[in-house]
This record gives structure tokens, sequence and C-alpha cells, in this order.
């Protein structure tokens, strides 16, 4: 299985189209889908599983979501995660204990770039990432359910999973664990009153075989062990980020330019006469504040092109890195073929002409990038967004109202901005 052609979900589900996917599975309940000893051939391996832990585990630039954690038992018969370094990961399979590498794929570009296909492939404006399970024979983890969406794919060895269909509650705020006295604890440590302790006995029960996935929704409880056999293991995780984690960001980026909202909210003194009263000046300054935020939200409610270049923005962009953009003008001749740098549509959004925009915009996405161009480019962009490669002599036919010559310079931004690339 290879990344960059377009078909990773489909490859990775099959026989399970992603259509089904989508309206059975996600979000609902647990998938288990049988596959082939080859189904995953090419996509990781042991092999690389020591190269990756060595290329990010030493380089001082790895994302903050890479780290290596062994799981040992503590002195309440638990699993408790401490976090090692890579020399350290032969001695912890030695002593018989799961290594569990998150973001792996920060030291392998293969698995990076497979993730950002997936997130691509289901339009999803939260990170994907794999994280990677390697358990010595009979060793894995107790009964836990994640905050996050898991595809598990077995990649060598055999490993025994216990499994609950269906969520014990809708997107968790945190991974929890059973206790040994069943009481249901969150991974910060505060009891969880509304979650019922999983009746084990009516789990699923599956032996992951090498080619085998299963899907667990977020809240999904569930058990693994390793069989007779080390067992490795990917977790492809669609970490649970909201859409505050989107329209944050947004609004932060609009209200950070005005001075108003980088100052402090006022000082003032304490005092003795003031402890039942907010003082006026602050008062009137975090009034105004939300004021503004509710003026800005309903704005950007109103505008369909700004939520779609929200939403755009969010789903077309990963850790992984774009495509290398061309450092030199390519020259433009008749014979020259010009191929889209990813086995997607181009995607855009346009926006028409109001009175309080007088220009008509068109903005398209990919490449982990956003262009701008002027609204007059759309017949030729939407004439590029139909073709995965075309030759210069094309395009005369697909310019609208652009003259050639302008044509020409939106092929050569888009060319720049890594959309596009010679063949």
């Amino acid at each position: 299985m290879l990344g960059g052609t377009g078909r990773e979900l489909a490859e990775l589900l099959h026989p399970i189209t992603p259509e089904d996917f989508l309206a059975e599975y996600w979000e609902k309940k647990a998938l288990f889908v049988r596959g082939t000893p080859g189904k995953f051939k090419g996509l990781f391996d042991r092999e690389r599983f020591d190269r990756a832990i060595l290329h990010a585990g030493f380089d001082k630039r790895a994302p903050a979501s890479f780290g290596i954690h062994s799981f040992w038992r503590n002195r309440h018969d638990q699993y408790a995660a401490i976090q090692i370094e890579p020399q350290q990961v032969r001695e912890a399979l030695t002593s018989r204990t799961t290594v569990c590498v998150n973001d792996i794929g920060a030291g392998d570009p293969g698995l990076a770039r497979f993730a950002a296909d997936i997130k691509r492939q289901l339009q999803l404006t939260s990170p994907v990432r794999f994280n990677c399970y390697l358990s010595p024979p009979g060793e894995g983890l107790d009964t836990h359910y994640d905050a996050r969406h898991a595809m598990v794919i077995q990649i060598e060895g055999r490993k025994q999973w216990r499994y609950s269909r269906q969520p014990a509650m809708n997107y968790p705020l945190r991974n929890a664990i059973v206790e040994q006295d069943g009481r249901v604890r969150q991974s910060d440590g505060k009891p969880i009153k509304d979650v019922a302790t999983p009746d084990a006995s009516q789990f699923e029960e599956v032996l992951l075989e090498p080619g085998d996935l299963l899907y667990l929704p977020p809240g999904c409880w569930h058990d693994a062990k390793a069989n007779t056999e080390s067992s490795l293991a990917m977790n492809m995780a669609c970490e649970t980020v909201g859409f505050f984690g989107i329209l944050g960001p947004e609004l932060e980026r609009v209200l950070q330019g005005r001075v108003e909202w980088r100052a402090l909210v006022p000082a003032s003194l304490a005092s003795p006469t003031t402890g039942g009263a907010m003082p006026p000046e602050v008062r009137r300054f975090i009034s105004t504040r939300l004021e503004e935020l509710q003026s800005l939200l309903g704005k950007l409610a109103a505008d369909d092109t700004e939520l779609e270049r929200l939403w755009r923005r969010a789903t077309t962009t990963s850790p992984q890195p774009a495509p290398a953009r061309q450092t030199a003008e390519t020259p433009l001749q008749p014979d020259v073929v010009l191929v889209r740098t990813e086995p997607y549509p181009l995607v855009y959004a346009a926006r028409p002409a109001t009175p309080g925009a007088a220009m008509s915009m068109v903005y398209v996405y990919g490449a982990n990038t956003e262009v701008a161009l002027g609204g007059d480019a759309l017949p030729l962009i939407r004439a590029l967004s139909e073709r995965q490669r075309f030759s210069l002599a094309e395009v005369e036919m697909w310019t609208g109202g652009l003259r050639l010559e302008q044509a020409h310079e939106v092929l050569k931004v888009l060319v720049a901005r890594g959309l596009l690339r010679p063949e």
C-alpha cells in the first residue's frame, strides 16, 4: 500500500466503501475489516520503526506531539506510561513492556504523507497522526477508551482485541481507564460519575492479524494483548479538535491586529471598599470587547465565502510539508504540460463582487496554502479543477474574460505556490 494515489482511504477500508464507512460507522460504532497478509505491504515495518524513532528522537525540530513511552505495571498492577529515549526501547522490550511512539510520522515522511492523504480524503479539520505500538508476547494495555478516532492497522504479529461496539459516551473530554476495583477514571486521575463500568462480557473479540483493520470511535472501550509473538501495530488517530479549535485561531488572527485586543484588562487598585464591585473601567473594557466579538461573529456567520475559506483552510493543511515550490520561474511554452502536485481535485471558493467588496475573488487551496486570485480567473480555475494534467495549448479555451497572458500569469502563480508543476 503506497501513498500519493488519492485512493488511500478506499484501499485502507476495502471491501467497505468510504461512503458506507461515513454513513454507518464514523462516530457511531466500531468496525472490523478482515484483510490479507500483504494488504499493508510498503506502509510500514519494524525496520522503519527503528529508523523513525532514531530520526525523530534525536531531532530537536521534532514536533511536541512526538514521544516514546513504555507502559510498566505499577504497584497497583496498573499500566503507567514512562517517557523513554530511543536507545532505551530495546531494554524496555526485553523487560516485556509495550512501547508506544506517538506521532511516529515525525520520523517517517511516508507515514506523514499517508496521514495527510487520509485527512484530505475525509476532509477533516483535525490533525491525523500515526501512533505506533510494539508489544512483546502477551503484553498490551488494559481496558480503556480514547478521546479520539482510531484506526488500528496490524502490521506484524497478532494481537487479541476486545472492544465495545458503541461508545460509552460521545466525544469524551479525555481518555479513561477502568481501575482494578471497577471504577472509571479519567487520564487526569479524576473519577467519571456519568460513565458506567463496562460489561466486558458484552465486548466483541477478534484476533488482529497482518492486513486487518479495526476502527474505534472516540469513547469505545477496548483492551489488547499481543498473542504468542511480538506485535507491531499502527494507530492512525484523528485528534478530536472541536470547532473552537478551528474558530479560535481565526478570531485571534483577526482580533490580534487591533490594539484594544492586545491591551491588558485595565489595572485597578485593590481597596476594602471595592471588594463587591467591578471597577467601571474594567466593566466597560470587557463589555466593549464582547460587543466587538459578537459583531465579528455575526459578520462571519452571514458571509458564506468566509465560512468556506475557514473550512477549506482547515481541511487542506496538515503538518506534512507541502510539495517543494519552484525556485525559478517556469517558462510557459505551448508544448509545456502542467500537472497537479496532489492527487485531488483543485478546490476553490469564489467571492462575487458586492457593494462592500467591489472586486470579486477566487481562493484556491492545496499544498498547505491558500492562493487569492482576481475573480476573472474563475473560469480558468473551474477548468483546472476538473483536470489532473493539461497542456498550455489547451488553456486558451478556458480563459473566459482573461487575456491569454493573464491566464499564463495565474498559472505561474499556481506553479510558484506548489499547486502545479511541469510534468
